[in-house]
């Protein structure tokens, strides 16, 4: 996959980590996410999918479309998006790049984007690459390992299939009720899952209560996924209720799912983590999921 480094130099830390998940096959997996990103270019459906719900003044359509923009000192492939669906929170996703000048590379978000007044663009290294600079922010690590290696069982929870669905959007719908009252600034950037959701990893067996002897302590979710060209089975939900937290029962019920109800243990365990939060990526390290690449925020003031 050296033509694909070539052409956007930005994926070198990209193609590194997937040879190391996924071997020979991971730099195509690369490649084959970048072409498919590509198709979204002037691709008027796709458009629709952010403009059916989202109207700005002067703002037309296709000007949601990914765009391909060359410039004399370098190319870009990206898109427009509204973090946690937020149209007061705009940027641009930079999902692919060969300019060699950060402040070029936002010179040119920042003109092609204007009409949305995007603060920030987003991109994706290895983790703490770009820590030094003053304008980046993290958003979000990305953390995977194989089922397999992940930390041996602890023995301390169990995971169980719920009843009924109701019983989980209960203690969901509670923990975030308290996370918006003691961390405002992570509920801000966090959602509880659906409940549509939630019910319908009940029904696929993907739903699981972690109880402690006959209580219930919490919530965690799995079903297969994939973080961009990363595949693998994903944490879509896991929380710990405020009585039993800080204790590592999230990182008990990791590992118990990965050695005891993972149905392939080569499969990944994949998530995403926000940047303020600090406790699950203690346990995702716990848990043997390193963080293998970052998603971070570079502003364009």
């Amino acid at each position: 996959m050296v033509g694909l480094v070539e052409q956007w130099p930005s994926l070198r830390d990209q193609v590194v980590v997937a040879e190391r998940l996924f071997g020979p096959s991971g730099p195509r997996m690369v490649g084959e996410w970048v072409a498919e990103q590509a198709g979204f270019i002037d691709d008027g459906d796709f458009a629709k999918t952010f403009s059916d719900h989202v109207h700005l003044p002067g703002i037309a359509s296709m000007d949601f479309a990914h765009r391909h923009i060359r410039t004399p000192r370098g190319d870009l492939l990206g898109g427009i998006r509204f973090y946690s669906r937020n149209i007061a929170r705009p940027f641009v996703d930079v999902l692919a790049h060969s300019f060699d000048d950060i402040n070029s590379l936002t010179a040119c978000v920042r003109a092609e984007w204007s009409p949305f007044n995007v603060r920030y663009l987003r991109v994706q290294t290895q983790p703490h690459r770009l820590a030094d600079r003053p304008d980046v922010l993290l958003d979000k690590s990305i953390h995977a390992a194989r089922c397999r290696d992940m930390a041996p069982c602890d023995g301390r929870v169990t995971l169980q299939r719920f009843d009924t669905p109701e019983v989980a959007l209960d203690v969901v719908a509670d923990r975030f009720a308290q996370l918006a009252a003691a961390d405002p600034a992570l509920s801000n950037n966090l959602s509880p899952a659906a409940p549509d959701d939630l019910r319908y990893w009940h029904a696929h067996q993907q739903l699981w209560a972690i109880t402690r002897g006959i209580d219930t302590i919490g919530v965690f979710a799995v079903a297969p996924g994939a973080l961009g060209w990363i595949t693998g089975q994903e944490i879509n939900e896991e929380v710990i209720s405020v009585a039993h937290a800080g204790q590592r029962y999230a990182t008990s019920a990791q590992c118990m799912w990965a050695h005891r109800w993972a149905t392939d243990t080569t499969d990944l365990l994949i998530g995403t983590i926000d940047r303020h939060n600090h406790a699950s990526r203690a346990t995702a390290l716990r848990a043997g999921r390193p963080r293998v690449l970052d998603n971070v925020f570079i502003r364009l003031d």
